[in-house]
């Protein structure tokens, strides 16, 4: 009798636990709560019960919320998705009745993996957004549904970290899918070149232009494509027609401008021909903030270098330096109304505040200055 007295005694010594665990978690000290509920998880008498597991899955996910208490355990979160699907393989028919709970619990999780990861990527470490992202869309198949755009996000992260066989991984999952969208071609694309695989990044491109012929991402993704091999000038000749047959096409006039206005491909460059093709572009949609803010830096970028060459030449010729800088006005004052417009559509670009301060002041357009001044 003896015996049985106190192996009752240990059951219940562990059902008090449990119980310790509720009560502390019901009145917010979730480290005390915490501490109970680990003791109560590994015995042999409560291991193997539902409610012990959803129990832990509530105080560790209250312990990821709150403020006082999340520095406790870093691996908070995936403790309580663990302890919510130990739950679910303990209780499949749901005989504790919390199903519902577990679910909605379960969501909490993915949309914080999910919150975790745009938090990476605000801060440029991919290799961490990548990882939330896609256990954010491992979580939502928990409950059965798919979440596309956690998947999405695992697949930009994966490229803009040079992951790239991970990014093609997770583009090929959402294509199976039937999820399709024209950043999908041009990622893949890219990811194949990076991996130096010209035969898939072609195949991505064909694949992605043929649903998407009007995308001017794609359509730069091919001409990078094409420069990378040396046969940029095929590509031009193909815009060039295609302009001809669509002259209202605005798209394909920015990304001739971003062609014939890249510094780097000297061979191509060309301010007045860039400047023409974003003016085009400009015309047909006068709200184009990426043509309308290049054409602005393109004038920019061309005035700094004959500001350059007149830095440059001897001290004595003061005539010399002022015709050229002189010149370098006359293109900075071309520049002038995009990079306003541009500023009026986005305020917040801090690129363009900063180039139009130093127009404002080289000008001495005080009351401008003033102006932006106090709009910051």
């Amino acid at each position: 009798m003896l015996v049985m007295l106190i192996a009752g005694f240990a059951v219940n010594a562990q059902k008090s636990e449990r119980t310790n665990a509720f009560m502390y978690n019901k009145n917010g000290q979730y480290d005390k709560a915490r501490a109970a509920i680990d003791k109560a998880i590994v015995h042999e008498k409560t291991i193997n019960d539902a409610r012990t597991w959803i129990y832990r899955g509530i105080i560790y996910l209250n312990i990821v919320f709150s403020d006082e208490y999340k520095s406790l355990d870093e691996n908070a979160l995936e403790k309580s998705f663990e302890s919510f699907v130990k739950a679910r393989e303990l209780d499949p028919d749901d005989k504790e009745g919390m199903g519902g709970e577990i679910t909605v619990r379960i969501e909490a999780i993915g949309q914080r993996y999910f919150e975790k990861g745009v938090e990476g990527f605000n801060i440029n470490d991919f290799k961490s957004s990548a990882g939330n992202f896609i256990k954010a869309f491992e979580v939502a198949k928990v409950v059965q549904k798919t979440d596309t755009l956690a998947l999405l996000n695992a697949a930009l992260s994966s490229v803009r970290g040079e992951d790239f066989q991970n990014g093609i991984n997770f583009y090929n999952q959402l294509l199976e899918m039937n999820f399709s969208e024209p950043d999908i071609y041009k990622n893949l694309a890219l990811a194949h070149r990076s991996l130096g695989d010209n035969e898939k990044m072609f195949a991505s491109i064909e694949e992605g232009r043929a649903k998407y012929p009007e995308d001017a991402g794609l359509l730069l993704e091919e001409i990078n494509a094409y420069l990378a091999i040396g046969e940029g000038e095929k590509v031009v000749d193909d815009l060039k027609e295609l302009v001809e047959k669509d002259p209202t096409n605005y798209s394909v006039f920015f990304v001739l401008g971003t062609i014939f206005g890249d510094e780097l491909n000297a061979d191509m460059y060309n301010m007045e021909t860039a400047a023409s093709y974003y003016t085009r572009a400009i015309d047909l949609k006068p709200d184009y903030f990426d043509a309308i803010y290049n054409l602005g830096a393109l004038y920019i970028n061309e005035s700094n270098k004959l500001q350059v060459k007149a830095n440059d030449l001897p001290l004595s010729d003061t005539k010399g330096y002022e015709k050229i800088t002189e010149e370098a006005n006359v293109i900075i004052r071309k520049a002038l109304p995009y990079l306003e417009k541009a500023h009026e559509m986005q305020p917040s670009n801090q690129e363009t505040v900063a180039v139009l301060k130093t127009i404002y002041t080289r000008f001495k357009m005080e009351d401008k200055l003033k102006a932006l001044n106090l709009s910051e």
